[in-house]
């Protein structure tokens, strides 16, 4: 499940159980909508696992928001996604906390 809302400095992405290819349309789509300015947090406390796409798609999203002087921002993830993200050296790109 994917869902979106207003967030102090931004807007926040909430992906809940496994993203996997047959969400990645619902995740560009909100991922999208959450370009308004300020920061984009992705809140993942419910996320259990991330396909090679919906990775593809946090890439695609901060290569998008960064010339528009805006960020990602990876939150809540569990200590097994943070492992991969870190690995993909990801962690110099997007903020995890």
């Amino acid at each position: 499940m994917i869902r979106t809302s207003a967030a102090g400095d931004g807007t926040k992405v909430v992906l809940e159980g496994n993203v996997g290819v047959e969400e990645i349309a619902d995740l560009l789509k909100a991922l999208d909508a959450a370009r308004t300015g300020g920061t984009v947090d992705v809140e993942m406390a419910s996320c259990q696992s991330l396909s090679s796409s919906a990775i593809g798609a946090l890439i695609a999203c901060h290569n998008r928001l960064v010339p528009e002087g805006m960020r990602l921002r990876i939150r809540g993830a569990n200590e097994d996604l943070l492992r991969l993200l870190k690995l993909m050296g990801l962690d110099r790109h997007f903020e995890l906390v």
